[in-house]
């Protein structure tokens, strides 16, 4: 089971405009101005950085309601039946990156206000968060530096003022190492969201950034640009939480034969609140002629023990909810389940909870049914998630 929760807030924080909010922009940056490089045909005689604020806010108190309620597993890297948490950006650009770099994530130390600012608003917006500020231009609202706390030290000793503080330290880091590949992020956030989820941690959102050294380099590192909340597109930040929920049969589904896989139930709508699950048939792909009064749509053949599931925006083709099955990540698995009292009523099916998904969108089911000789996909299954 995958389950999405959107952010509620994020903004830029840029040091060379040190008092601009950009709290609405619809674009979240990583991008540094090094020392001796142009900008707007100007040479730079500094470097500057930018970092950015990411916070879910209520979601975190869904994910604490339905741990309680048992929804989801408690988070617990040494157990294998625990939740995973991940934070999810998609680049909407990226330029002149090096072959090879990290991007790291902390929790914020701090509250911060989101602010009404764009990046090209002239006058800028000084009311939010900015490199200086947690909430205005107000000294008092400065962003502290070089405090201590009881779990780790405030990191924005790395600056002499302003650009966030956040808590380092064993289990308060999370980094993402990249190369050659996509600049989308996927930084495994467990340790951060199991804090928040105990209430060991206030949560006042993540810091997204470069590491220190990269950012006091003299070295041109590159523009990240990533879609905001503000975007109004399928790629806004996310958080997924990721755990196995399948049920496994003591024996093998179907194998041999080649089976076409249906979806019993499906319906052409789903609201966002629902909560569906989805039971899967099995007929023969090449059917023998046999007199009988039933329907071969009747028979109740199991998927393969390692089938799985995947879920595309039907009209861009994107991946809401990602099969990683392959990569031996079971949280797309497919349930198989064996029902020793009556044969007949063995089943296959997944649940998917649909507040995780975009209303007034498409999206299509892909099933892949794994074999020991062969992988077969299908993806003719078609629902509408509505308000």
């Amino acid at each position: 089971m995958k389950r999405l929760f959107y952010a509620q807030k994020d903004t830029t924080l840029y040091e060379k405009y040190p008092e601009q909010n950009t709290g609405i922009d619809q674009i979240l940056e990583l991008t540094k101005i090094a020392s001796g490089s142009k900008l707007q045909g100007i040479i730079q005689a500094n470097t500057y950085n930018s970092r950015f604020l990411i916070d879910f806010g209520s979601e975190l108190t869904v994910i604490q309601d339905a741990i309680t309620s048992g929804d989801i597993p408690t988070f617990d890297s040494s157990n294998i039946a625990s939740a995973s948490a991940y934070l999810r950006l998609f680049a909407a650009n990226a330029s002149d990156l090096l072959q090879s770099y990290d991007i790291k994530a902390f929790p914020v130390s701090e509250s911060w206000i989101n602010g009404g600012g764009n990046y090209s608003d002239t006058p800028i917006q000084k009311y939010g968060t900015s490199w200086y500020y947690r909430s205005g231009d107000d000294i008092a609202d400065q962003w502290k530096t070089g405090s201590a706390h009881s779990v780790g030290q405030m990191g924005s000793t790395e600056t002499l003022i302003g650009g966030g503080t956040w808590i380092t330290g064993s289990g308060y880091e999370a980094s993402q190492s990249f190369q050659n590949e996509s600049p989308d992020l996927k930084i495994d956030v467990t340790d951060i969201v199991s804090k928040w989820a105990d209430d060991s941690l206030t949560n006042n959102g993540f810091i997204v950034k470069r590491p220190h050294t990269d950012e006091i380099s003299g070295e041109v590192l590159g523009k990240l640009q990533f879609f905001g909340r503000e975007s109004h597109t399928i790629y806004v930040p996310r958080l997924e939480v990721c755990w196995d929920d399948s049920s496994m049969a003591t024996t093998a589904g179907i194998s041999s034969k080649t089976y076409i896989p249906y979806i019993k139930n499906i319906k052409s709508e789903y609201r966002t609140s629902d909560i569906a699950r989805f039971y899967i048939g099995c007929r023969p792909e090449f059917p023998s002629k046999t007199y009988s009064t039933s329907s071969f749509y009747m028979t109740n053949d199991r998927l393969p023990i390692s089938s799985s599931y995947e879920i595309i925006d039907s009209v861009t083709n994107d991946i809401i909810i990602q099969d990683e099955t392959e990569w031996g990540n079971s949280t797309t698995k497919i349930s198989n389940y064996e029902q020793d009292a009556n044969p007949a009523d063995d089943v296959n099916f997944f649940d998917l909870r649909m507040d995780s998904f975009m209303p007034e969108r498409y999206y299509k089911i892909k099933l892949t049914c794994r074999r020991s000789n062969d992988t077969q996909t299908f993806d003719d299954f078609y629902f509408k998630v509505v308000r």
